[in-house]
């Protein structure tokens, strides 16, 4: 009996920790419309966030607990210490890693702003799913489901952004420093994007612990917390924006070479057509024409992104050969369509 309750609680917890979160990282990588990233890169920084980072965090946070216990016991003091200023340090860093690696090992694949959005939110998200077990742990064994209840309308709802749009300004500018030929902005912008997170992380943290005893400090952690993701949800939406002008202006001249067709081109600048075309695939039943149109989309985006990283990079050959090497990809694909 106390094993199925056992088991029952987990679920509830795991639910409530990890769903919203993972809907919340649906709807943000829906945003990146026209050119979709590897599913096995979206998974992998979700899980880096879940359980590496985690890890890491826990162990440097424990490290430096102990000096600061220490020094000031373990009152508030010691408290507001560990919130504001060592979980923020702890946490950023080792989530931002993952978008390190990232840049390092699949550079390609952060080709514009939102790329780096969307790895940093995801990495942000599975870090909360994570995070929201242990809390839902330690309220259930207290309050019961109940309690798992009312802290996730807290956790999973009104702060449910926060921990991917702190990680979403670092990804943020790596995807800047990725994308510029400035060596100002290749240095400074992922330094300003990880130290923006964590200053937004170390605000929240502090009116989240001073709400404890006065309660009015939790403005602060709204005000910060939804500021930041606004700001952050309208640099998506200009980012999406941007991406489509690109598609228009960089493949206008690619139906003269033939990669491309006059009436696809039309349909490749437009999220909505391409989904209406890969639809009526499917309602035909036709799945290798559908995975076709995919393959098809996809490289006359990155077709049109990498012409756009040409104007500002004239000395990456690899950056011409793969231009060339789309049109051909275009052309033997768009034969068989």
């Amino acid at each position: 009996m106390e094993i199925i309750e056992f088991l029952g609680a987990l679920i509830v917890v795991l639910s409530f920790a990890f769903v919203p979160m993972i809907f919340y990282a649906a709807v943000l990588w829906w945003f990146d419309r026209y050119e979709k990233e590897p599913i096995a890169l979206i998974i992998a920084a979700f899980l880096w966030g879940a359980v590496p980072a985690i890890i890491f965090s826990l162990i440097t946070q424990i490290i430096f607990d102990l000096p600061v216990s220490a020094m000031l016991g373990a009152g508030v003091e010691a408290e507001l210490v560990g919130a504001s200023l060592i979980a923020p340090i702890t946490e950023e860093p080792f989530k931002g890693l993952a978008l390190l690696l990232l840049l390092v090992l699949f550079r390609r694949e952060i080709d514009s702003p939102l790329d780096g959005i969307l790895y940093g939110g995801l990495v942000g998200f599975g870090f909360a799913a994570t995070e929201n077990v242990f809390y839902f742990l330690s309220v259930y064994s207290v309050e019961g489901v109940a309690g798992v209840l009312g802290l996730s309308i807290f956790r999973a709802l009104i702060f449910g952004l926060n921990h991917a749009m702190f990680t979403g300004l670092t990804g943020l500018g790596i995807a800047l420093a990725r994308t510029s030929p400035s060596w100002l902005v290749k240095i400074g912008a992922p330094l300003l994007g990880l130290l923006s997170g964590t200053t937004l992380h170390a605000v929240h943290n502090l009116g989240a612990t001073l709400a404890g005893l006065f309660c009015w400090p939790i403005l602060i952690s709204l005000v910060s917390d939804w500021g930041g993701v606004i700001a952050l949800f309208a640099i998506v939406i200009w980012a999406s924006i941007r991406e489509q002008r690109m598609i228009v202006q960089f493949l206008a001249d690619e139906v003269e070479k033939g990669a491309i067709g006059q009436q696809d081109y039309h349909v490749i600048q437009s999220y909505w057509r391409r989904l209406w075309q890969r639809l009526q695939a499917l309602l035909q039943l036709d799945f290798t024409r559908w995975l076709r149109l995919g393959r098809y989309y996809r490289l006359a985006t990155e077709l049109a992104f990498s012409k756009h990283r040409w104007t500002k990079f004239r000395q990456e050959q690899k950056t011409a050969l793969q231009i060339e090497q789309l049109r051909r990809d275009l052309y033997e694909i768009r034969k068989k369509l």
